[in-house]
């Protein structure tokens, strides 16, 4: 239907000052068309819960574990949607169960395996602004799940092909995607178009600026996606399909990796990294002199991460951990890329002295891992050598 969804992230809904400052965005929208709104929780909030299930022993992957860090929205979905009457406009406040929103049992990771639109089209046509809670769905054994972090975001783009919305608005701290982050690179340049390919790498590799199985769906639904910000006014960001993939269109960094040893097979390891894909958990796989293998991954995904092999015996042939907290991955996303390009890149950081510990080349790009204390300079080394700037 003629609808937009705008879905306001963690910093956006922070206190009660912002979330007036949302229902004001939301009221200025609303009298365009009509808006469906998707909340996450308060910043801060759901990290304070995953600590709290962490000491208790309960991690992803645990059903009381979704009960707990999605209870956050719940939240701010109530106090959004009691401002917005305050300001005279009629709206109501929905848990994913609601909606409802269903789900696979992949506790701490479900997959989304539909949306009914009818309760949200119902207030719609009746001038009433649906507020629901981002990050919740429901399981076949009628437990609430999580969608992985960041999952409001999936949230937004399930309701808005759901409703076949004209545009999904996703709102936070940042007026758009960048070249690379700007608070580690001021020189990053916003980039005003981008192709769902593009920007699901970005997403995928580090770039915490949307979720990337939000991505993957809106890609696969064709739902058009605004990357804009609740603070300032600016144009944004466009997701789309219909323009070219560049040969490179940006940085994705991830910092403070661990590194895991596997201690014998290469059947061993592949059978790790199969579980992890399966919960989007992305790894560099790096082989060592006497053929035995490591994984370097994310280190806030590592409670995940224990929690799957601690129920798959038979991949258990791991060492214990080791957090190398000085190797930090910038992956240089593109299309296109042939060897010439790949060779470039490496003498450009050679040139400058920078130490490449491993590099890894990928279908639509290139994965460097470095010392963290060259990570600006190869930052600004490689965002040269690519044209990133213009």
């Amino acid at each position: 239907m003629d609808c937009i969804v705008q879905k306001f992230g963690g910093t956006s809904v922070a206190t009660l000052e912002r979330i007036r400052r949302v229902a004001e965005l939301i009221a200025t929208s609303y009298r365009m068309q009509p808006v469906t709104v998707v909340v996450s929780a308060m910043a801060g909030v759901t990290n304070r819960f995953v600590e709290y299930a962490h000491d208790l022993g309960s991690a992803e992957g645990d059903a009381e574990y979704d009960s707990v860090v999605s209870s956050g929205e719940l939240v701010t979905a109530g106090l959004l949607s009691i401002t917005l009457k305050n300001m005279g406009l009629k709206s109501r406040s929905y848990a994913g169960w609601q909606i409802p929103i269903e789900t696979s049992c992949r506790y701490g990771s479900a997959v989304i395996q539909s949306v009914n639109p009818n309760n949200l089209v119902k207030d719609l046509k009746s001038g009433i602004i649906p507020v629901v809670c981002g990050f919740q769905g429901i399981s076949p054994e009628n437990r609430v799940t999580t969608l992985g972090r960041g999952g409001s975001d999936l949230t937004a783009v399930a309701i808005s092909d759901a409703l076949k919305a004209d545009l999904c608005e996703i709102y936070s701290d940042v007026d758009g995607v960048y070249t690379v982050d700007p608070n580690l690179y001021p020189q990053a340049r916003c980039i005003d178009k981008i192709h769902y390919n593009e920007m699901k790498e970005m997403a995928a590799l580090g770039a915490k600026v949307l979720q990337e199985q939000s991505v993957d769906y809106a890609m696969k639904k064709n739902v058009r996606i605004r990357v804009a910000s609740s603070f300032v006014e600016h144009e944004g960001t466009i997701i789309c399909s219909d323009i070219p993939e560049k040969k490179f269109s940006g940085l994705a960094v991830t910092q403070n990796l661990s590194q895991f040893k596997i201690r014998h097979t290469l059947k061993s390891h592949l059978s790790i990294i199969k579980l992890l894909e399966q919960h989007f958990i992305r790894c560099e796989i790096i082989k060592t002199l006497d053929g035995k293998f490591s994984l370097l991954i994310d280190r806030q995904k590592v409670p995940l991460m224990k929690s799957l092999l601690s129920k798959e015996n038979h991949i258990l042939d791991i060492k214990q951990e080791m957090v190398r907290k000085n190797f930090s991955r910038i992956s240089v996303i593109g299309s296109n890329f042939n060897q010439d390009d790949h060779e470039k890149i490496i003498s450009d950081l050679n040139r400058s002295k920078i130490e490449v510990f491993y590099c890894s080349i990928r279908k639509n790009g290139l994965n460097l891992i470095v010392l963290t204390e060259s990570l600006l300079k190869s930052i600004d080394v490689l965002h040269k050598s690519c044209g990133l700037g213009k």
